[in-house]
This record gives structure tokens, sequence and C-alpha cells, in this order.
């Protein structure tokens, strides 16, 4: 059994978090919870001295060695080391260099922070919470997972020809929804949408990725930890309002998606498998598309997907599962 202390980077929000901490706490594990609230500018000590060396974080008061930390989940939230009221009024160039200056001595000591901490077992890591949703297409293509389809281009005239010859298209952002404030409230734009070749002009878009639309018999959400996999199927064509995407209908809304557990085939769990250690990612929501036939391909990987949907829905119990795994 692991004595060490578990560290677990997270959100002060996180709701999934929060039920693997009850059972830590049940089972009275040694565990630190750091929030990304409580970790800019948390006091960071390194001391390189008589041939020994050691690294401190001060969390809540308490000064806590990295020596003795033996598991770190990154779930979600950074280490960010802020240079907060160290910059003197001075001319506005001046105060840029400076800001500059302090900006890279703080990410100096962010990268030694998680040097330490992954040098031992670690799940997932902060540079991986936003992966690049081309290279998960190109790494699960290469393993021989079905995708759909796709193209990204500024040329109309390709864009056009895709969509001719793929029949119905999607178009969505390539990598993240975007936000903007609009009185005091967030609207998020770049959702999946349908196009066709009439939608496509010269002058209205700027990189856009598409892909040949999917027949769908169900869609099926996927959550991995630690080779550990847990489906839930998602009759999300019932519905058409979630027709083409079931985050459109509210989980928790008036008319929910029918959604069930579900045991993949062992060839998909395998590649799976594969495709993660190939990402480098211990922990990760996965999306695919079912078709009529029992075909399955692969749409993205949320390294910091939310679980506890799936969970609850399936009665998985995955926060136990991961409590016991980081213990």
């Amino acid at each position: 059994m692991n004595h060490h202390k578990i560290l677990i980077i997270t959100e002060q929000c996180d709701k999934s978090a929060d039920k693997v901490c009850q059972w830590l706490y049940h089972w009275r594990k040694d565990f630190v919870r750091l929030n990304e609230n409580e970790s800019v500018n948390m006091p960071i000590t390194i001391v390189f001295e008589n041939g020994n060396n050691e690294t401190f974080i001060q969390v809540k008061g308490k000064k806590i060695p990295l020596s003795k930390v033996g598991t770190t989940w990154f779930r979600r939230g950074y280490v960010k080391c802020k240079s907060l009221g160290f910059i003197p009024k001075l001319s506005s160039k001046t105060n840029d260099s400076i800001a500059k200056y302090l900006e890279n001595e703080g990410s100096t000591l962010e990268g030694f922070f998680y040097h330490i901490v992954c040098k031992k077992q670690s799940i997932n890591h902060p540079n991986s919470y936003n992966y690049n949703k081309l290279i998960a297409l190109q790494e699960a293509q290469k393993l021989g997972l079905n995708i759909p389809p796709t193209i990204v281009s500024v040329d109309s005239n390709l864009l056009r020809k895709f969509t001719d010859d793929n029949g119905g298209c999607i178009s969505k952002s390539i990598q993240d929804l975007m936000g903007i404030a609009v009185k005091g409230m967030y609207a998020f734009t770049g959702k999946t949408m349908r196009v066709n070749r009439e939608d496509i002009h010269p002058r209205n878009h700027w990189y856009s990725l598409f892909q040949k639309e999917i027949t769908k018999k169900y869609e099926i959400r996927v959550f991995y930890f630690l080779k550990k996999i847990y489906a839930m199927a998602i009759f999300s064509q019932m519905d058409e309002e979630s027709s083409l995407d079931f985050r459109e209908v509210d989980v928790n809304g008036n008319h929910p998606n029918r959604m069930v557990p579900f045991t993949l085939p062992g060839d998909v769990a395998s590649k799976i498998r594969k495709l993660m250690k190939n990402l480098r990612l211990e922990s990760g929501s996965l999306d695919f598309i079912v078709t009529p036939d029992d075909e399955y391909y692969f749409l993205e990987v949320n390294p910091v997907g939310q679980f506890d949907f799936l969970n609850e829905i399936c009665n998985y119990h995955i926060e136990k599962f991961i409590a016991k795994s980081i213990s």
C-alpha cells in the first residue's frame, strides 16, 4: 500500500473530484486537494544544499515536501507563479519587458514543480488538458479506428468539392468552442452544425474543419482511467434536437436522451487503450458514433471530460475506482 501523500490538482467546482475525495476521507488517506484558485502564487521553496535537494509547497499554511507526494492526479487546474504586485510604475515598454521577465521566471518554477511530481506516478499533465484534436484524429486513424472523412482548409473550392463528394457534411471548431461575454453572461459559438455547398463563400470563413456526417445508430461516451474503460450508449438520434450532437439536450432536462451502460467490442477497447498510450494520456473522455451497420467512428478525446453524469446514469462507481487507484 502507498503511504505517501496523494496530491489532487483541480478546480473548486469540480464535483467529480469531490466524490473521489469523499472516498479518500472515508479511507483516511493522506491527501491534499489543491484547487486552481489556491495554486495561484502558492508559495514554492526549492533547496539544493549539501548534495541534497527538496521542494516544498505551502497549502493553507502547511508546508508539504514534494518528496512525500507519491501520486499526483492532474484532474483540472494549474499551478501558477504570477508576478502580481512586483512591477514598478515605469514606461509602458519597460513594464512590458519586466512583466515578460517575471512571467518567464515563474514559468521555470512551474515547470520544475511539474517535473518533480511527474517523476513519480502522475495521471495526465496540465500540458495535455487541451489535447490537439487533429493529432488525436491522426493517431486514431493510424491504429485502425474509423474516423469521419475530414478536411481542414480555407480554400472554398476544396471545401465545396468535399461537401459534393461526401453528401451531408458538418462543420465544427478545429479545437475549442469560443466564449463571448454578452451582458455579463457567456455565449458559446463554434458548435457542430450541418453545412452544404451553398453555405461556403470565399470570404466568410477562416480555417474550417469539415467532416462527412456519419449516419448514427447511437453515440458512445467512454470514460478512460488507467486502462479501465467505462462506456455508455446514448440514443441521441431519437430526438431531432440532439440528432447531431447529444450535448444539445440537457441531461437533467424534461426530455433527456435514453442512456444505458454499454460494453465495447474487444478490438475497439484494445485500440482505445493503444490510442491513450500513444497520446500519453492516463485519463479522458472519448466520443464515438456507431452506424446502423455497427461500425465504430472515433470523434475526439477530452482529457478533462466530466464523468459524473455517465457514472450516475450507469451506476459505475468510477469515483471509488479512481480513489483506490491513486491511493
